[in-house]
């Protein structure tokens, strides 16, 4: 356990070695290590003061609260050196949002908005961010938080969370082609671009993705309408090599008809059952049909018109739609496990909420915000790094295990860095005192 320790305190400082750079001063440079130790470290509450009162090197409260709140270092360069740091640099690109709930309206950012998160409209923030999946691993490249328009469009307002004067609005969509546009700038490969209908219900997000090279695998409401071309219903277990038994659809095709209704339209031929699953958890099964269509949306402008597969997805009670540019040739088993991918970004988002208190924040400046999103997506990648280092030697642990671990070596240190404590421990140990 003391060797465990000691190389996990290591291996510790030398992940954060290279963020060095990134600050000038060497105080902002302690503050780092002070404030992801924070983060990892025995606090169940990481608000700033919590997280300072359980550090063994605490330092000065203040200087934290300002290194985070006020001092004008640069978290994009944090981001591109946190990106470089990456092992993996080719998998499939998630992209999904989570609201933070909150319980005023000073926070930077926050008004009633729909999130995600609580299912319902609600007084929130909301986050945007990617991530890539990889083989055994889930990484963090971007989180921006989204400013609605009653802050960007409000002078009072952005004058009290600094908002930056070349800041202007941005749609969740544009936001996630931005994060998406520097990956692919800085060498990240994407098999394939996931995101749920939010997102996939964006013309100018697919088409954004397509100008780019990229494909995408996005959900859909059944409201979206499409052309029926080919007209053949495409066999899903058969693949791109069409099925067994070519029926036309006896459909005018001049006019575009809604995806829900095109999926009643479907015999029931046309499925079959395919399974998948979700990290290590049980499989699940569900009956697709898959066929070739034309997007319906921005014919006219022919900003997109090239066939693209739709997944028509039949649970109990519930259907689910799926647009993809992926080649004709794409093994329908593939696509189904991809749009199912966004299961990696949901639980990323809950291990920063559960394990590192992303959403314990409670500054009110941009600024302040974009530093704490930074700094936990800094201690998110050391502990998927310790994570990955046990798959890899045969221990298949879940994060919230290793944090455990490294909690319990903070821990350690803050009682050997405080006599009184240490003391006490000590006395403890050797005289246990009745537990009434």
């Amino acid at each position: 356990m003391i060797r465990r320790s000691r190389e996990a305190l290591r291996r510790l400082g030398k992940f954060l070695a290279p963020f060095e750079v990134c600050f000038l001063r060497r105080k902002q440079r302690g503050a780092v290590m002070r404030y992801v130790d924070g983060l990892i470290g025995p606090s169940e509450r990481k608000n700033l003061q919590q997280m300072w009162a359980s550090l063994e090197d605490s330092g000065n409260y203040q200087a934290l609260h300002h290194f985070i709140t006020e001092s004008t270092w640069s978290d994009r360069k944090v981001w591109r050196t946190l990106r470089e740091t990456i092992p993996d640099r080719t998998g499939l690109l998630v992209v999904d949002d989570t609201g933070i709930p909150k319980q005023g309206r000073h926070s930077v950012g926050v008004q009633r908005q729909y999130s995600g998160t609580m299912g319902k409209i609600g007084n929130c923030q909301v986050a945007v961010s990617t991530v890539l999946r990889a083989a055994d691993s889930t990484w963090l490249l971007a989180m921006d938080l989204y400013l609605p328009e009653t802050w960007t469009e409000d002078p009072a307002r952005r004058e009290k969370g600094e908002i930056p004067e070349d800041l202007l609005f941005q749609t969740k969509w544009q936001i996630a082609l931005a994060q998406i546009r520097t990956a692919i700038r800085e060498g990240f490969q994407a098999e394939c671009v996931v995101a749920d209908a939010g997102y996939g219900e964006c013309l100018e997000f697919r088409s954004g993705l397509a100008r780019m090279g990229l494909f995408y695998a996005v959900g859909v409401t059944g409201q979206t309408t499409v052309f029926e071309k080919p007209p053949r219903l495409v066999d899903a277990k058969q693949s791109c090599r069409g099925p067994a038994r070519p029926r036309r659809i006896a459909r005018n095709q001049r006019h575009p008809i809604s995806i829900s209704g095109l999926a009643r339209s479907l015999p029931r031929s046309s499925f079959r059952t395919y399974t998948w699953h979700n990290g290590s958890g049980p499989r699940h099964r569900a009956r697709v049909a898959a066929l070739r269509v034309v997007p319906a949306q921005g014919w006219q402008k022919k900003s997109i018109h090239e066939a693209c597969w739709l997944l028509v997805e039949k649970r109990t009670n519930e259907t689910k739609y799926f647009l993809s540019n992926l080649p004709p040739r794409t093994k329908v088993q593939q696509m189904v496990e991809w749009v199912h991918a966004r299961w990696s970004i949901e639980q990323n988002y809950r291990d920063l909420k559960n394990e590192l208190g992303f959403d314990h924040f409670a500054g009110r400046r941009y600024e302040g915000w974009n530093h704490h999103a930074v700094l936990t997506a800094l201690a998110y990648t050391f502990l998927q790094m310790e994570r990955r280092r046990g798959f890899r030697s045969g221990n298949e642990l879940t994060l919230p295990v290793i944090r455990k671990f490294i909690r319990k070596v903070l821990l350690c240190l803050l009682v050997a860095g405080d006599p009184d404590m240490f003391r006490t421990v000590v006395d403890f140990h050797r005289n246990p005192p009745l537990r009434m």
